[in-house]
């Protein structure tokens, strides 16, 4: 039997690939695609027919080596900014946390949370109000 040789990925015919793979390929929406190609940050699509677009694999898979993706900083913890309580502060913060954790089991409310009041409904002079109750 004869062995068939596959050429490397790269020697590949190139191919026009449909929104469904470009999506998978690029990891953007189709809004932001459609955005970033109108400055020039995303490869042009080709007209394939009347009704249908396609992009080239091989010009997706050069902008995906060419695109740097932006890490986020790491935050820093300066401690050298915090100060060591006190003993006499670290009880009182602990005796602080327990005295609201238990109104809140107390009462079933938050002592720290704003309370919504009820605004009365405004009436026209001209119109009769039924108030059912206090």
């Amino acid at each position: 039997m004869d062995t068939v040789t596959v050429p490397p990925f790269d020697e590949l015919e190139d191919r026009i690939l449909p929104w469904s793979q470009v999506k998978i390929i690029c990891g953007l929406s189709r809004t932001t695609v459609w955005r970033m190609s109108k400055t020039g940050d995303f490869p042009a699509c080709v007209q394939v027919s009347q009704n249908r677009v396609g992009w080239w694999q091989s010009e997706l898979l050069a902008w995906k080596r060419a695109r740097t993706p932006r890490r986020l900083p790491e935050p820093r913890v300066v401690l050298a900014a915090l100060k060591p309580l006190e003993p006499t502060q670290v009880r009182q913060t602990v005796e602080e946390q327990l005295d609201t954790s238990a109104s809140v089991v107390a009462t079933g409310q938050d002592p720290t949370a704003k309370t919504r009041r009820k605004r009365k409904p405004v009436v026209p002079e001209n119109q009769t109000t039924f108030d059912f109750g206090g």
